[in-house]
């Protein structure tokens, strides 16, 4: 079988070239801008790729001829404001994608990866959020890519098979501080390591969100390629929801330190959505998928990471 990978220099994106590789996967690894030297893309073929440019889409894709395709690249951070970057790159840039399967390749399994901050701020009495509830998003992240998750399910009913994913948070080993599992992480380790004092910063401490571990967030995505309805929407859940106080408080019990916590206005955000918990039975009828990997686990293995990546 051959992948094709978007974004695969990304957090997700390493971690599914890794995984596709291991099911022994002839994987090419589109990456924006100069190819990076990374041990985890290793066995992979390194191609240079920008979805902005539909023609070089097409050319990539008519020269590797992928029998699937997951859609990773984008701009991820969600606290950002250039507004005319997350059309241009997340809806854009997908719909880019779209025509260029289109056009080289139509018998192309595709995962499309959205968001599941399209949902918006949903009352607390209908969570966990199933995949029928509306998209509402607050700010142009979200918004990009709830226009790009509508225009996959419009390319579906026109005979691609796409199917949409709208992950919740995820966190794991290698994920950078624009992320608060991670930016917490690494407060503690420093904390640990004897070079911080035991004051971790954050923003709202009481928002609380729905983890799962991106170990397990790439094989849900396999599985929604293999086994996934076109057309059809999964959230990829935990179907827990951890407070920012109760990850600091985890972090800082397995590293064996005491801490204290501050909220800044800083870190706060204008559109700060209380609660986000989403409902996974879709995806584990259809799929076959349930998360593995606990929580705790997770922060255990980040916090090592971070250790380590400290240390030397």
């Amino acid at each position: 079988m051959r992948a094709l990978i978007t974004g695969a220099a990304g957090f997700v994106g390493r971690y599914l070239v890794k995984f596709l590789l291991q099911q022994r996967y002839t994987v090419l690894a589109a990456c924006h801008g100069r190819l990076p030297d990374d041990p985890a893309l290793a066995g992979a073929i390194l191609q240079q790729a920008d979805v902005t440019e539909k023609e070089s889409l097409c050319r990539l894709i008519a020269e590797f001829s992928p029998d699937e395709i997951y859609h990773l690249a984008g701009i991820a951070v969600t606290t950002g404001e250039d507004r005319e970057g997350y059309y241009r790159v997340n809806f854009c840039g997908t719909l880019n994608l779209f025509e260029a399967v289109r056009e080289a390749a139509p018998r192309a399994r595709v995962l499309y990866v959205g968001s599941a901050a399209a949902y918006g701020a949903v009352p607390p009495e209908r969570q966990p959020i199933t995949e029928e509830q509306h998209l509402a998003p607050l700010n142009h992240y979200a918004a990009s890519k709830a226009a790009a998750d509508l225009a996959a399910c419009a390319y579906a009913a026109r005979g691609l098979h796409i199917v949409r994913v709208r992950p919740f948070n995820h966190t794991g080993p290698g994920q950078t501080t624009d992320y608060v599992c991670s930016r917490l992480a690494r407060q503690v380790a420093e904390v640990a390591l004897g070079r911080a004092d035991p004051v971790i910063t954050a923003g709202n401490l009481d928002a609380a969100r729905d983890f799962t571990d991106v170990r397990d967030v790439v094989r849900a995505y396999w599985l929604l390629v293999q086994r996934g309805r076109p057309g059809e929407a999964y959230n990829v859940c935990s179907a827990r929801a951890y407070t920012v106080r109760e990850i600091a408080n985890f972090l800082a019990e397995i590293a064996g330190v005491e801490i204290t916590l501050r909220s800044t206005i800083e870190l706060q955000r204008k559109t700060d959505i209380p609660l986000l918990l989403g409902s996974a039975a879709k995806m584990c009828r259809e799929t076959g998928w349930t998360p593995q990997i606990p929580f705790r686990q997770t922060l255990a293995d980040l916090l090592v990471w971070w250790r380590e990546r400290l240390s030397s």
